[in-house]
């Protein structure tokens, strides 16, 4: 258990990578903020689902990362109900499965926000409490 009792913040924790992630910290002995997409009841159960059944605490986190407010409510959160943030994983993601020259400049705008800006301001948001 190399990480028990450090607190993992991952976001985009409903599938895949995320998923992964958050479920081999929550095997290492993290205390793990899984955070998932808001309105949408089936990714927070798939993010409480990938760090189930390993015997540490978890929280499911809900927030649209390219929001600078709901990223900096949710890291408030975390740090109430989980102590701090020792890791912080910039996992969410989005892609536009079209091609590049259909792409409209929303699509392309949201994946920017959640790809590079969620980044961003997780990290920004994080800072003050990352260990």
């Amino acid at each position: 258990m190399r990480l028990k009792d450090k607190v993992a913040l991952v976001t985009g924790a409903s599938s895949g990578i995320g998923a992964a992630v958050a479920a081999r910290f929550a095997a290492e002995g993290a205390l793990v903020a899984v955070n998932y997409r808001p309105g949408s009841p089936r990714d927070r159960e798939a993010a409480e689902a990938a760090v189930a059944g390993y015997g540490t605490r978890a929280i499911a986190a809900e927030a649209d990362v390219s929001n600078r407010a709901q990223v900096e409510a949710m890291v408030a959160r975390v740090v109430a109900e989980l102590g701090r943030i020792d890791i912080a994983v910039n996992n969410a993601g989005i892609e536009i499965k079209r091609g590049f020259l259909e792409t409209t400049d929303e699509e392309w705008n949201r994946v920017l926000g959640v790809n590079l800006y969620g980044s961003f301001v997780v990290s920004q948001a994080g800072k003050s409490y990352l260990n």
